[in-house]
């Protein structure tokens, strides 16, 4: 096994039977959140001088430091209800582990937000197998859930305003028409099955199709109509919070904008970072808030600083938390093993 600097373990990864899977790698993890933070480096530093760099600069250095706070504590908070909706989920699928736990390993997962979809974040469900022996693939089924739940909280945000962007109406569109597709497909059983069990016939697809029609089949006890208004409240509040994040900074740039017009600006850069499939949402959730910004009136070099600032408040602070949380999660782990 590889360790890292002071001998920190392999976290084994178990599966529903209770034997032990391929480890997890700390080493692995780490070398990811580098790479994911030098992609997100060399794209903000090459739009930076794209530009005038002392313009941005000065803009950066001016933020009001009241306004700053405010946003962080904004995000925080969009945090712990999204750690609430994850302990409410763990709950309905009987699982009893505690409020606090639940948050810990959820913001632990923030350390692989870098990861097309997410999906990384699923490295969660390896500490809740080792604590509590949930069953890895219950949380992957819940990661799933809450991924179109997240999607979802963010195109009903922003259908509260897409009407005051005329020339986005017809993307908006398509763009929530590939969300609700793809949401209703991967909810419906008698949809996914069929096509799963037709890619298993193929050896090629056989495990991989398996494992997911596993997975899909554990998050679906999540979806009655109670559970599912819910779970979309929490997500609306969530995600509503980081909207809000998005107006205080273009406030605090004195920036032209209403609450109405940054909530959409920030929900449809979403849903386009989180189409795009890309790590993070890199790149296509950027270019979107400048496309959108500029409808308003912002120029490219005045955009710039409000879209670094909201995205390293919410993408890039919590990938920085997780690390800290990953981290304690691994110390603990090695020092239950060394005891």
């Amino acid at each position: 096994m590889n360790d890292i600097e002071g001998g920190i373990p392999d976290l084994p990864v178990s599966d529903t039977s209770g034997h032990a899977s391929t480890p997890i790698q700390p080493s692995r993890i780490v070398r990811s959140v580098l790479f994911f933070a030098m992609i997100g480096t060399g794209l903000y530093a090459g739009v930076t001088l794209s530009t005038n760099y002392d313009a941005v600069a000065s803009a950066l250095l001016s933020f009001p430091l009241s306004h700053l706070v405010a946003v962080i504590m904004l995000v925080f908070f969009g945090w712990f209800v999204r750690g609430m909706r994850f302990h409410y989920y763990l709950i309905k699928c009987g699982e009893r582990v505690p409020l606090l736990y639940a948050i810990n390993a959820l913001l632990a997962g923030f350390a692989m937000t870098g990861t097309p979809g997410k999906l990384g974040e699923a490295v969660k469900g390896v500490f809740l197998k080792e604590d509590y022996d949930v069953p890895v693939t219950k949380t992957v089924g819940i990661l799933v859930i809450e991924r179109l739940m997240d999607l979802w909280g963010v195109l009903f945000l922003g259908s509260l305003s897409f009407f005051m962007f005329t020339g986005w109406v017809s993307l908006f569109l398509i763009c929530g028409a590939l969300v609700i597709g793809g949401g209703v497909f991967l909810c419906v059983e008698q949809l996914y099955r069929p096509v799963l069990e037709k890619l298993g016939k193929f050896r090629f697809f056989s495990w991989i199709s398996e494992r997911i029609l596993e997975t899909l089949l554990t998050g679906k006890e999540l979806l009655t109509v109670k559970i599912f208004l819910i779970g979309l409240a929490f997500s609306v509040l969530a995600w509503g919070m980081e909207s809000l994040c998005m107006y205080i900074i273009l406030a605090g740039l004195r920036l032209p904008g209403t609450l109405l017009e940054a909530n959409f600006v920030y929900c449809f850069s979403t849903i386009v970072g989180a189409v795009s499939m890309l790590p993070g949402g890199i790149g296509g959730a950027e270019a979107g808030m400048v496309g959108l910004l500029s409808f308003l009136g912002v120029s490219y070099g005045d955009a710039i600083p409000a879209v670094i600032l909201i995205r390293v408040c919410t993408l890039w602070l919590a990938v920085f938390v997780g690390c800290i949380f990953m981290w304690y999660f691994i110390m603990k782990a090695s020092w239950a093993k060394r005891h």
